[in-house]
């Protein structure tokens, strides 16, 4: 018998594999809003408003959809305060808090919040590009005249985007950063009026007279108050000027209570043709902070 030839005993087999990886998208969004930088002054009757922006980018690949429809909500930041109020802080207590809200139409008008009713939504067209934008316009209000520590503010809001990618719907937390900077003020909240003095020449006593006047300084500002002279003269009678309080002060964010008191030493002649005379002089209250 002859041997087998191995050749006949060797088979051939060829197994060819073929099938289709599932289409996987290539559509994907961020949200990106430029940072909500507001500086405040408490002593501004209007309450200060900004508009800032916030923008919707998308890519995509060939095969992918020409649309994505999407809805933008803002949260209530890292501080959240009552009702669905914002919050930026700087420590503990109310004076280091400072509330702020976010709107979609207007300051003050159509919040913009984390519920269904208040989301900005829209669609990017792409036409024929790869890339797509939507941009809207947001914005902030602080109420007026707010009494906070004189220092800056921070917080973080955290944006909820959801957008359709054309196999289903992807969400995504972008966040944006809020610093409000109050700033150190000081005003007369109450200026002074006039001091009036009443003298008869020759008069044994002296005659004095004051003024009231209020300060109303930031919470934690340091101020002093100074008058351009402490003496003078009106029609020749000699008088003196003092402040109720000379030393340095510090603000409480509500009107603080002075006056001018005034004095014009007895026994001066003084200078008059007539039977009444009258004299004015102007001074200066200057309030350094």
């Amino acid at each position: 018998m002859n041997p087998m030839n191995p050749w006949r005993l060797a088979a051939a087999a060829c197994l060819s594999l073929a099938g289709a990886a599932p289409a996987m998208a290539a559509l994907v969004c961020n949200a990106t809003a430029t940072p909500v930088q507001i500086v405040y002054f408490e002593n501004d009757p209007n309450p200060t408003n900004g508009a800032w922006s916030v923008s919707i980018n998308c890519t995509r690949g060939p095969a992918d959809p020409t649309t994505s429809a999407y809805t933008l909500q803002a949260d209530d930041g890292f501080n959240p305060g009552n009702g669905s109020t914002n919050q930026a802080v700087n420590g503990n207590g109310a004076a280091n808090q400072i509330a702020y809200d976010l709107f979609r139409t207007a300051p003050g008008n159509g919040v913009w919040g984390e519920t269904n009713a208040t989301d900005f939504a829209g669609t990017v067209n792409f036409g024929t590009a790869l890339t797509g934008s939507a941009t809207h316009v947001f914005y902030t209000q602080i109420a007026a005249q707010l009494n906070k520590s004189a220092r800056i503010f921070s917080d973080t809001v955290t944006m909820r985007l959801r957008y359709d990618n054309g196999p289903g719907n992807v969400t995504v937390f972008p966040t944006f950063p809020v610093t409000i900077n109050n700033q150190s003020v000081c005003l007369l909240s109450t200026p002074p009026g006039n001091i009036q003095f009443n003298y008869t020449s020759f008069q044994p006593a002296a005659a004095t007279a004051s003024t009231a006047y209020a300060v109303r300084c930031t919470i934690g500002e340091t101020y002093t108050m100074a008058l351009d002279a402490t003496a003078g003269a009106l029609l020749t009678l000699n008088y003196s000027l003092a402040l109720s309080n000379t030393a340095g002060q510090t603000g409480t964010g509500f009107p603080q209570n002075f006056t001018i008191n005034g004095s014009m030493p007895g026994g001066q002649s003084g200078t008059c043709a007539t039977g009444v005379c009258t004299g004015a002089q102007t001074r200066t209250l200057t309030i350094t902070y």
